[in-house]
This record gives structure tokens, sequence and C-alpha cells, in this order.
């Protein structure tokens, strides 16, 4: 009997001291993302050092078509806008590109190979921001229908008689002549996708271990000590990066949309992607956005975005929603409640 109590007492013991391992390791995990929130001290780094920009599609993967162009070259346009617009503004700020020219980034041969580039090349750079600059398009812009643009003469064959004084005779009819044209396009605008908050775990998941994405594998690594802890603590970290990575990226497309919205551009708001995973969002090691700044499928829109004063207008409504999102990491009660009019660069 005294040597059952005593392995019970020492059952509860350890229970206890894991339960307390727990709880220690919750508290020091929650302090550390909440400084890292709160921002830094005189003494800290800054907390926003390197972003990077990702043109979408390129080369062979040349994404929506317009009349005049092509999503791959007009997001290149648009990125190496907000790059030199970024850089000259925000001097302090890394800023990397995972293209530069129309090529699928890293010189890849594929799309599928090009996505994991993207992803990999933010993560090995130590990027603590990841923007995916794209068009749309929408079958909303692709309606036709058909107009009476004439009539012509149409010639029939009618028999008459019967046996062998059946004969086949020629005659004429007027009939119109139609012609199919293509319906104005009815869909416009801004709209910045972000994970969903159900997808996150999944972005835990994809970064640690290999996942089938776009018809192909491959293997990224986020941590070799997440992957290696115990369940409770791997559990724990996983619903922080959950919530850190939501939230962020979450105040970041809210900024761009916003910016958009200022200029008088039609935005459709944050829109969290939950009917499948953008690899580039979910992938990345840092809040990403995937921002579609124009249906390209739309004339009006098309010849705006291909415009220098179009472009311009994109990176800085992007650019002015990332010193946004910067002074909120550095002084987060202040940047609550300001405006981009009091920013310089207006």
């Amino acid at each position: 009997m005294f040597k059952k109590n005593v392995l019970v007492k020492n059952s509860i013991k350890c229970k206890t001291a894991k339960m307390l391992k727990t709880n220690i390791l919750l508290v020091f995990m929650l302090c550390a993302l909440w400084a890292a929130a709160e921002g830094p001290g005189n003494d800290q780094k800054p907390p926003l050092k390197t972003v990077v920009i990702d043109a979408g599609h390129g080369g062979p993967d040349g994404g929506a078509k317009g009349e005049i162009s092509r999503e791959a070259i007009l997001a290149l346009e648009i990125s190496l806008r907000v790059r030199d617009l970024m850089k000259q503004e925000i001097p302090d700020l890394n800023v990397l590109m995972t293209r530069e020219q129309d090529v699928l980034p890293g010189y890849q041969t594929n799309k599928n190979a090009a996505l994991r580039w993207r992803a990999d090349y933010a993560n090995r750079s130590g990027g603590e921001l990841f923007i995916s600059i794209h068009l749309n398009a929408s079958a909303g812009n692709q309606r036709y229908a058909k107009r009476q643009v004439g009539t012509k003469e149409q010639t029939y064959y009618v028999y008459q008689g019967k046996g062998k004084k059946k004969k086949k005779i020629a005659k004429t009819r007027t009939v119109p002549v139609y012609e199919r044209y293509k319906l104005p396009a009815t869909v416009s605008g801004t709209q910045t996708y972000i994970l969903a908050r159900d997808w996150y775990n999944q972005k835990v998941k994809n970064v640690g271990n290999k996942t089938e994405i776009y018809e192909t594998a491959d293997q990224d690594t986020l941590d070799q000590e997440l992957l290696q802890m115990d369940p409770v603590e791997a559990r724990i970290r996983a619903q922080q990066y959950t919530k850190y990575f939501f939230q962020k990226s979450m105040t970041l497309a809210t900024y761009v949309e916003e910016e958009f919205a200022r200029q008088g551009r039609r935005s459709w708001g944050v829109l969290q992607r939950d009917w499948d995973g953008i690899w580039v969002l979910q992938a990345t090691q840092m809040p990403s956005i995937l921002v579609e700044t124009g249906f390209v499928d739309n004339p009006e829109e098309e010849l705006y975005l291909a415009s220098e004063a179009g472009q311009m207008e994109v990176a800085r409504a992007v650019v002015n929603a990332v010193k946004r999102y910067k002074a909120m990491l550095e002084n987060p009660e202040k940047a609550v409640t300001s405006r981009t009019e009091e920013q310089p660069g207006q």
C-alpha cells in the first residue's frame, strides 16, 4: 500500500512538472510575441528590416491576358515601381525582388518549381514581409452577344415532281447576318488576399513538412526545433505562429485596400483565401499578402495599369501601406489612428 501511494505521488509530481513546464513555455512565448508586436526599445533592432516583393507569374507563365498585354509583364512593371519608391522613401528598408525580368523566378523551367522557389527565396533571405503583385481576371468581363449587321441572299433548293420527272430547283431568300461581339467589361477594382485563418495551421505544417501542392511536392524547413519539440510544445508554438501571421497579414492587407480606396479605386477589400491554398502565402515564414491590383481583362483598367501614372498610383498605395505597417510595429498605439495624409511623399 505504501509503495502504491509513493508511485501515485510520483506520478502526480511528474504530471505537475510537465504542466508547469508547458505553462512556463506558453507564458514565455506569449511574452516574446507581445514584445515583438510592441516594437523595439532603444537597444533593439528595427521591427521591419527586409521586405520581399514578388512579381507574379513570368516568362512562359504569362498569367491572365489582356487586349494589349499580359499579367506577368504588368505585374513586373508595377513591382519594380514599388521597389524603387520603397527604397526612395524608406531607405533603411532592405527591399528584395523574386524576379526583375520577364522570366520565371530563379530561372526555373516550370511554374510549379518557380512557386516553390519564390517562397524558399523569401525564407532564405530573412524576409519579414512578403508582398506578391498580381492582376486579376473575371468571367464577368468575358461576356458575348450577337447583333444583326445586315442581310444577304441565300440560295436554297426545293424539289418538284415525282419519279423521273423530279427536278431540283434553286431559289433565293434574304436572311439576316449576325456578328458576335464582346459586351463591355463590368468587373474592375482591387482585392488583397491573405491566407484564411483556418489555413494557417496548414501554413505552419507546410513550411515544416513535405506537402503536395500544385501537382508537385517539395520540402521546406521552417525550424528543426519545431519539428523536434514534444507534441504539446509544438502545438503551442503552432498556435502562436497562426495568430501572429494572420493578424499581421490582415493588418497590412487592410492598409493596402484602404490606400486604394483613398485613390478612388474600387476596392473589393481583404479576402481570406479559404477554398484552396496559395503556395506563396502558405509556405512563407512571415506575414504575407497577394495584391490583385486590377482586372487585366477589363480594357479600361488594363490601360490604366499599363500606364506610368496608373502604375505609380498602385506603387504609391502599396508603399503607403508598408509605411503604416512599419509605423504600427514601431508604435502600435499611435499607429492605430494615424492617417496616410500625415506621411511624406503624398
